[in-house]
């Protein structure tokens, strides 16, 4: 089972290529010194552009990211492993500023859940999760990566990026903890509705908009399957 309580992503270095013919230059030892400089920088500068980027966290309009959805046109990429996921996979659509994984799409057969990851820069990282527990429907909308804690892992554009990629970066970011908001139908911690992050709520912009928004939809259910009919009719291989 699936917890959307993860935290993932990954990272693509890739070196301009007049950079990488200066190293060719290098000495072995000084070529080795160089490199640990420079990854010792480059660890750094992402620290602290992570760190910046979380004194400014935002939760986008969910009601504008489901109209940008539906008013993109989106390439089947492929069908693969993700991290997060053990015995299933996951089917990946592609578009300029958007990137959407099907989630549960392989094998093809009926699951107790489903769900979509959804990548884009102006959005982070969004996923919508349901799952039936019994009979009932647990519907959960997360923020897993804020844009701006998204943005200095995404250093390639979205569409020059494979399955694999983002797999790996899903799992880099997982291993940092890095802070969400969750809106849900029903909270294990609670046992009620909840709308919520791990950082209070007043430093991150938009929460109260965002909320209200996706409280609407995860406590409706006529609405919840309608978005996910909608989804389920456009992501299609």
């Amino acid at each position: 089972m699936l917890s959307l309580d993860y935290r993932e992503k990954r990272i693509s270095h890739k070196f301009p290529t007049v950079f990488v013919r200066k190293l060719s230059s290098y000495s072995q030892p000084a070529y080795n010194g160089f490199m640990k400089n420079f990854i010792a920088t480059l660890l750094l500068a992402l620290s602290f552009s992570v760190a910046h980027a979380q004194s400014e966290l935002e939760a986008k309009s969910f009601p504008n990211l489901v109209k940008q959805i539906e008013q993109t046109t989106f390439t089947y990429v492929e069908t693969g492993k993700m991290f997060g996921f053990v015995s299933t996979q996951s089917c990946m659509f592609e578009s300029a500023d958007l990137i959407v994984f099907r989630n549960y799409c392989f094998p093809v057969r009926v699951y107790p859940a489903q769900g979509y990851t959804i990548v884009s820069k102006e959005f982070g990282v969004i996923d919508l999760y349901e799952e039936n527990m019994d009979g009932f429907l647990k519907r959960d909308i997360n923020i897993s990566q804020f844009p701006a804690i998204l943005a200095p892992y995404l250093n390639s554009p979205l569409p020059d990026l494979g399955m694999n990629d983002y797999s790996l970066m899903f799992e880099k970011m997982y291993q940092h903890y890095f802070p969400g908001c969750w809106s849900t139908n029903f909270s294990y911690y609670t046992e009620t509705m909840d709308a919520n992050c791990s950082k209070p709520t007043e430093s991150v912009i938009g929460f109260a908009q965002w909320a209200q928004e996706t409280q609407a939809i995860v406590n409706n259910e006529v609405e919840w399957r309608a978005l996910i009919k909608a989804l389920n009719a456009k992501f299609k291989n």
